[in-house]
């Protein structure tokens, strides 16, 4: 497998149809505005096992996060005023 995805969960916009892969060619995660996560073993694990896989198991050669235009997630990311950010413990 060459490739792991990282892509928003909107449904207009299809990484694999964009990058014109064909089947098994491209490991995907997809999920709100493409967030990757820092790395928390007691946190994200959804998405840390979704990436651990392909990376130790498939041996994707790169990895690519992709976005589109008008993102919502993005959106209501880029309003959070600075003091109401969570803090890092």
């Amino acid at each position: 497998m060459k490739f792991l995805v990282f892509a928003c969960s909107d449904s207009r916009v299809n990484p694999a149809h964009i990058l014109n892969f064909q089947p098994g060619e491209a490991f995907e995660i997809r999920n709100i505005a493409n967030m990757v996560p820092l790395f928390d073993k007691t946190q994200h694990s959804g998405t840390g096992v979704a990436m651990e896989y392909p990376i130790t198991k498939l041996n994707v050669e790169n990895i690519l996060v992709i976005g589109h235009s008008r993102c919502g997630g993005i959106e209501a990311l880029m309003s959070i005023e600075d003091d109401a950010a969570p803090n890092k413990r």
